[in-house]
């Protein structure tokens, strides 16, 4: 299997922008960056509308929230579990800073404790510390966070890039061809419907 390839300037210009952001701004478009990528991906593995609006993706349709996209790219097989679950984190993240008015701070409170959870599985790794290093600077809240969330956005963005649309080969008809058969007409077996 090839090796995804993703848009390094891109990946980077996003980097750049991000990075100089107040921890709200950071949440904020940060899960919005996450949650976009969902609904591309899933509008990429999903077979074209039957309308000219998106009546899955658009609006206030089935897999129109953040919420529901994690839930459908997870059932998919799309992404596992743990990623599944970590986007969850980001997303309650996000909902905390939305509804709070000031005083908004990745290092206390609820904020400081999903954080760490969600640094569970990357805080070990030599990269992320790398990663985080080459781009963000040093140990912090604030920096960690935004380490993470690149991460996120660069595996999705890999994904995004690698994913196939759903085959259509094997989909089931309404009708099928045998039914225009005679011989089945004088049988008193359905076995036809089937």
């Amino acid at each position: 299997m090839a090796k995804p390839k993703i848009d390094y300037s891109g990946f980077k210009s996003f980097v750049d922008e991000f990075k100089g952001e107040s921890d709200r701004a950071a949440v904020i478009l940060g899960a919005a960056k996450i949650d976009s990528l969902l609904a591309q991906i899933l509008d990429r593995l999903l077979l074209p509308s039957l309308s000219t609006t998106d009546e899955l993706l658009e609006g206030d349709s089935p897999l129109s929230t953040f919420s529901s996209r994690i839930n459908a790219c997870y059932r998919l097989g799309v992404i596992s579990a743990d990623f599944a679950k970590s986007i969850h984190l980001v997303r309650r993240i996000r909902n905390g800073f939305a509804h709070e008015l000031s005083g908004c701070s990745l290092d206390s409170g609820s904020h400081a404790d999903r954080l760490k959870t969600l640094l569970l599985p990357l805080r070990h790794l030599p990269f992320f510390e790398h990663f985080r290093g080459l781009f963000f600077g040093e140990d912090t809240p604030s920096n960690n966070f935004k380490t993470c969330l690149s991460l996120m956005a660069g595996r999705l963005e890999s994904l995004l890039h690698s994913i196939k649309p759903i085959s259509t080969d094997e989909v089931w008809n309404f009708t099928k061809e045998s039914w225009a058969d005679e011989a089945l007409t004088k049988s008193d077996e359905p076995d036809g419907a089937t």
